[in-house]
């Protein structure tokens, strides 16, 4: 019996909303030749689809359900606005899934235990053949504590406020920076604070402000950190 192919290097970037984990994952991805996956679109799919059901994202069962009805699957983005278009069946919803609504929900579903069960393994299933850069808020700590290089980005809440009332902007949308530095503050607790797979950095972490560094120089500093793991040649 032959041996199993050896999976490609695989990168985490971990970290609260805003500090620049979507523009730095496909900046880097681009770099290498990678795949970029936001481990977030999944919930963000739930939270919408527990939404248009009319259900409560506080329940369970009604979040579980939305969750069991996706059927989620990811293509590139001819407009480069997005990392990838995601689909659910034959509906592209990827501007549904950075309205306010699903802004103001994403969180209450996310820290249901069975939504998260349920979005797991198709996590997993997807970082298996490696060459991948894996955002989210708890890839390094429980979705793939094996990867290769574990990066947390943080930033301060003014930087991240005006980080998402600008992308906001810039996708034709209105929304005052105040409700969104709310929004922010709001979702940073509930994330922390969940029993199921808060958001933290992994012990083993790269940590890295991104108040004042380029999306550029983030990069660069994370492929430096993979040059002096070996993960890749140079810088």
């Amino acid at each position: 019996m032959s041996a199993p192919a050896a999976r490609g290097p695989i990168v985490t970037i971990d970290g609260p909303a805003a500090v620049g984990k979507t523009t730095v994952g496909r900046m880097l991805a681009e770099s290498l030749g990678y795949l970029c996956l936001d481990s977030g679109l999944f919930y963000r799919a739930v939270a919408l689809g527990t939404v248009r059901a009319g259900g409560d994202p506080d329940s369970p069962d009604d979040a579980l359900a939305a969750a069991q009805a996706l059927r989620l699957r990811f293509g590139p983005d001819p407009s480069g606005r997005f990392a990838a278009r995601t689909f659910d069946g034959a509906c592209d919803i990827t501007e549904a899934l950075i309205s306010p609504e699903v802004d103001r929900t994403v969180s209450l579903v996310s820290r249901i235990r069975e939504v998260r069960a349920a979005m797991l393994e198709p996590q997993r299933e997807a970082l298996r053949e490696g060459n991948i850069v894996a955002l989210g808020r708890d890839i390094g700590t429980v979705v793939c504590p094996e990867a290769d290089l574990k990066i947390y980005l943080d930033a301060s809440p003014d930087v991240r406020a005006q980080r998402r009332w600008k992308e906001r902007r810039d996708a034709g949308g209105q929304m005052d920076i105040a409700d969104i530095r709310e929004n922010l503050h709001a979702r940073d607790r509930i994330d922390s604070q969940r029993s199921i797979a808060p958001l933290q950095a992994a012990p083993d972490a790269v940590i890295i402000s991104t108040d004042d560094a380029t999306p550029g120089e983030v990069v660069g500093a994370i492929r430096a950190a993979m040059a002096a793991r070996g993960l890749i040649r140079g810088g």
